[in-house]
């Protein structure tokens, strides 16, 4: 059992108050002798102080939830390393949920971690959340009035605060890109169609293209689903449209891209171009490195702490959006056509 404070008091031989005040750092008037005591039953006991009873005390935990869709995804690795480290440097303690993309379970952990009086959450929304998902979620936050910060994705009519890519100017690098290297019959795996990332990132290659007078009705999409599977399937679609160049719109979607390649005997970047998203695992030690749209994944991870604690502290609930800026990574997986 959980040592109380009435443990210690018993082994040192000194009252409760003694030990409480010893414990926390107001003893002026106890004897030294006692508070070696004191301390040395601590210890002897392995005493912890009970944080849920100290948050009631002081009205905060210390404590914030991280709810992220996928934990296996390179992606969300990355972010949450970037929220613990952040939260380590402050002092304060994470309690990491996993939703495995199913709205139903983003809801029943915000429930949870409520009861576990956490003083902010920081969310990840599920693939599979549409506007009145995330509408949803966002008014059950509010009801609970629990602070929090959503990351990486985001839905822009909904109020709220977002720490996320500029995924616009992410798209309109890639597209700008194999432009300029010759490639005018470029093939797209997108996300799901509800997210808007994903759809940002369509306007951005839809953007470049229009720059350089091409027709962006030339432009073959394939509804990914942001996992190597899809990548795999909008591969062997697409290469069936005649494009030479595929722009996956996350890693996990190029990858598939590469093992068709394997498997079907293309060879990249001589026979079909690649372009990936997010930049987070293994784009560069591939047998063709990647070239990739880069997002400041833990960067992000970090902000949104900064930001929920600040919201905590001052109980100001911002609605505002923190874009960072994608980076276009350049190795080799793209050919140059000669035109």
């Amino acid at each position: 059992m959980r040592a109380r404070l009435k443990d210690i008091a018993e082994r040192a031989g000194c009252s409760v108050t003694a030990v409480s005040l010893v414990l926390n750092n107001k003893a002026d008037s106890i004897p030294d002798s006692t508070k070696q005591k004191v301390l040395q039953a601590a210890e002897e006991l392995n005493y912890r102080p009970n944080q849920v009873a100290v948050g009631l005390k002081k009205s905060r935990t210390n404590t914030i939830g991280l709810i992220i869709s996928d934990v296996s995804n390179n992606f969300f690795a990355t972010l949450t390393k970037g929220v613990e480290d952040e939260s380590n440097q402050e002092g304060w303690n994470l309690i990491l949920c996993n939703t495995n993309d199913h709205h139903k379970r983003e809801k029943e952990y915000i429930y949870t971690l409520d009861d576990k009086g956490i003083d902010g959450i920081i969310l990840c929304l599920a693939k599979e959340d549409d506007f009145g998902k995330v509408q949803g979620t966002v008014d059950l936050l509010n009801q609970l009035n629990i602070p929090h910060v959503m990351v990486d994705r985001f839905v822009t009519d909904i109020e709220g605060y977002f720490v996320s890519v500029n995924h616009e100017e992410g798209g309109y690098l890639a597209g700008k890109y194999l432009v300029e290297m010759g490639h005018i019959n470029i093939g797209c795996i997108t996300g799901p169609k509800n997210l808007e990332d994903s759809r940002d990132r369509t306007r951005g290659v839809c953007r470049a293209l229009e720059e350089q007078g091409l027709d962006i009705e030339s432009v073959r999409f394939y509804p990914g689903n942001y996992d190597i599977e899809s990548g795999e399937m909008g591969a062997e679609f697409l290469a069936t449209k005649g494009v030479t160049a595929i722009f996956a719109y996350n890693e996990l979607m190029a990858y598939g891209v590469y093992r068709w390649a394997n498997k079907s005997g293309v060879r990249i970047p001589e026979d079909i171009s690649v372009v990936g998203y997010d930049d987070v695992a293994f784009a560069d030690i591939l047998h063709v490195p990647l070239t990739c749209v880069r997002q400041p994944v833990y960067e992000m991870g970090r902000e949104s702490v900064r930001q929920i604690i600040q919201m905590i502290k001052t109980k100001e609930r911002k609605k505002e959006k923190v874009l960072f800026q994608p980076k276009l990574m350049v190795r080799g997986s793209v050919s140059h056509i000669k035109l």
